[in-house]
């Protein structure tokens, strides 16, 4: 006897026994089996039974989507074997020999098939009709839960179960108390294995003569990820039921199987992305964007229930950069992660009610929120507690690595309003930790406030024109000591200040840096000093031309559009570039950066020269020098103050000398101030002098007047 199985997404599963002889498939009523489906023909196809040969045959009726066999469509008529998919429209026909099923007692004898992505590819090829809807299911319905109870009911719908679960991983070590035979499925989940069978519960033991329940068909189909299982697809039927499981149902359940993977990845996907974008990536610790949302809802709580304090600690690695530099930034990412997870294990024994939150700001930087805190004293006994914590070794690479923490704190009690708020304020006490000299805690008052407001109003005074209005550029003649003769000036930039006069860089440049104003600066000077060097070239026409050269500082240097910004100030002003040097230090010129010979290159081609100052301090590597496109060495000042005093220092200017022969560069000697150190200097072949025994730096007007009076010469 033979029969077929209808399966479709809109109704239950149907079972036709078919008759000997003609059965027509098809939408007409007056079918031997109507199919409800839009997409069949109205008599579609014919399927034979003929009972003496005990054969079944198809052919199609030439319907307008055709008949399609095992995923093939046909044209002629073809024998049906058992279990094969016969497709018509969006209905899956599965033949089915209804000779008697073994009849099985025990969980070992059962049906298993190797999950391979073959036959997952196979299930779907089979199924591709029906996996359309399961994926859009999947789609239309965000929440996974909610998209997995639905895909159950397909299931059921389709396969014919009373019962069908999807359990995923997470779940797996509760399968019992969802009536799934536990030995079984853990046997699907190491093996990645389907399988069908018949379970048979064990008797009660403690009652007497208990009737042994008849077996009851079950489905188990393991849901793979990336070579792990990460979910079970149960299905099971009735006891009552007189049919197994097909080896069609263990297909379509497969191909089912391989969307709901998919959709489970996709939700990883999309909760790892989630994550990321709330937590540090390399402790793994919640991030600013995390921590000042948990902070919003402690001020809103507080407003809510006066009487819930809580507080914030912000914590700071001292002297970090020395880890960084000296041990590598690898060790320096290890330290910040056993800091993490030091400061994660330890907050868990601080007296709140709510869980401590630890984040990574990024940097050296970390924070803690104490919410819902008994009293403000808590958190100040906390930060002390975790300040002394962090100071113990950490075991880095087999080293100890001690270190220190600056802590501010910034307590609720301040009434603030917005998060921001308060972790600026506890921001602020962290600085001012480390300005009473680090490894301490401080506790955030107006006072701090006061102070950085007033930083604040002096950075704002300086955007404001003080460029203009008291800053001023002053230049000191370089002379050639062959003859005599200007050649060139330095820019050096002064700061007439209302009430403590003339004010030299190394009073400033701090306070200039701390305003974010340094590039502005640099910028302004270099402006001003070609503007300059422009009508002195008009005024007293020389051969060579005056050159002006300019101090860059590292920050300006390594400005994105630094090459750009002095392009522009060349075209601006008509300055001949080999009329400009660019004053660079060694700390500079040492940096083991590549990025640094690619600007200095680009400098060059530009046909602007380069000139190593304060060269001899210690920084230097004569690779590095070798490598660069410098045009001139300046000799560092504490070099020429000990001529005639210190005969080693005499050497190490001669060897000073050899070099610069060596590599064709332009030597110079900065802070000449006696005229005995002149004939030292001129009889080792030095270029250029500059210092007070030519001339102190002068404004733009005493320094025409100088040039006028050394033209007239």
């Amino acid at each position: 006897m033979w029969s077929l199985v209808v399966r479709s997404i809109n109704e239950e599963l149907h079972e036709h026994a078919l008759k000997p002889g003609q059965n027509i498939l098809g939408r007409g009523l007056d079918n031997h089996i109507v199919l409800n489906d839009n997409a069949a023909s109205n008599q579609h196809a014919e399927i034979y039974y003929d009972v003496a040969k005990d054969t079944i045959t198809i052919r199609d009726l030439n319907s307008t989507n055709g008949t399609f066999i095992n995923s093939k469509r046909i044209h002629d008529t073809q024998i049906l074997q058992h279990e094969d998919q016969i497709r018509i429209g969006f209905c899956l026909i599965t033949i089915i020999s209804s000779e008697p099923q073994p009849s099985y007692k025990f969980e070992s004898q059962d049906t298993r098939t190797k999950v391979t992505s073959e036959l997952i590819l196979e299930s779907i090829d089979n199924y591709g009709v029906l996996l359309h809807e399961v994926g859009q299911r999947l789609v239309n319905v965000p929440d996974l839960d909610n998209a997995l109870f639905e895909i159950t009911g397909l299931i059921k719908r389709m396969i014919g179960a009373e019962e069908c679960q999807i359990v995923l991983a997470n779940r797996f070590s509760r399968l019992n108390e969802r009536g799934i035979p536990a030995s079984i499925a853990h046997g699907v989940i190491k093996n990645k294995t389907a399988a069908t069978f018949l379970h048979v519960p064990e008797p009660t033991p403690d009652i007497k003569n208990s009737i042994t329940k008849p077996a009851q068909p079950m489905l188990l189909v393991p849901v793979i990820v990336e070579e792990n299982v990460v979910a079970l697809i149960f299905a099971k039927k009735s006891r009552q039921s007189s049919n197994t499981f097909y080896n069609s149902d263990l297909q379509l359940v497969l191909a089912i199987g391989n969307q709901v993977a998919m959709s489970i990845q996709r939700d990883q996907v999309q909760e790892k992305l989630l994550h990321n974008s709330s937590h540090d990536a390399l402790t793994d610790l919640p991030n600013r964007t995390f921590f000042l949302d948990r902070l919003k809802h402690s001020i809103a709580r507080t407003k809510q229930q006066n009487r819930i304090e809580f507080a914030v600690l912000f914590f700071d690695i001292d002297n970090f950069k020395i880890v960084n530099d000296s041990l590598g930034h690898s060790v320096g990412d290890k330290l910040l992660m056993a800091m993490a997870n030091r400061l994660r294990n330890n907050v868990r024994g601080i007296d709140t009610v709510a869980r401590p939150i630890v984040a990574r700001f990024g940097g050296d930087e970390f924070a803690i929120l104490l919410d819902d805190i008994k009293e403000s004293q808590y958190a100040i006994v906390a930060a002390n507690r975790l300040k002394e914590l962090l100071s113990k070794p950490f075991n880095i690479n087999g080293k100890e690595i001690y270190t220190t923490v600056s802590v501010g704190v910034a307590l609720s009690t301040n009434d603030y309003k917005k998060p921001g708020d308060i972790l600026r304020d506890a921001d602020i006490a962290m600085y001012k930790a480390k300005e009473m000299g680090k490894e301490r805690v401080e506790i955030y008052d107006n006072a701090m406030h006061a102070k950085v407001m007033e930083r604040m109003r002096l950075g704002t005074a300086l955007r404001q024109g003080v460029l203009q209005k008291e800053f001023r550029v002053y230049y000191q003649p370089i002379v050639s000591l062959k003859n005599g003769h200007t050649v060139g000036f330095e820019a050096l930039l002064r700061w007439h200040t209302p009430h403590r006069g003339i004010l030299k860089p190394d009073e400033f440049m701090d306070i200039i840096d701390t305003a974010g104003l340094l590039y502005t600066t640099d910028h302004w000077v270099l402006k001003n000093a070609c503007d300059q060097i422009i009508q002195w070239k008009k005024q007293f026409p020389v051969e060579p031309p005056l050159f002006i050269s300019v101090n860059i500082s590292a920050k300006y240097f390594k400005h994105p559009h630094f090459v750009e910004n002095i392009d522009r100030v060349l075209k601006e002003t008509n300055l001949d570039p080999n009329l400009l040097w660019l004053e660079i230090t060694e700390k500079v010129s040492a940096s083991n950066d590549d990025s640094i010979i690619t600007i200095l290159e680009k400098l060059h081609m530009m046909g602007i020269r380069i000139s190593l100052d304060d060269f001899g301090t210690g920084y230097s590597a004569l690779s590095y020098l070798a490598r660069f496109p410098i045009s001139s060495l300046k000799i560092d000042r504490s070099f020429i103050n000990m001529i005639g005093v210190n005969d080693d220092s005499l050497k190490i200017i001669e060897m000073i000398r050899a070099l610069a022969n060596h590599l064709g560069l332009i030597l110079i000697a900065e802070g000449i101030e006696t005229p005995k150190q002149v004939p030292f200097l001129k009889s080792i072949g030095c270029d250029y002098g500059q210092g007070y025994l030519f001339s102190k730096p002068l404004d733009a007007q005493l320094a025409t007047e100088f040039l006028s009076k050394s033209h007239r010469k």
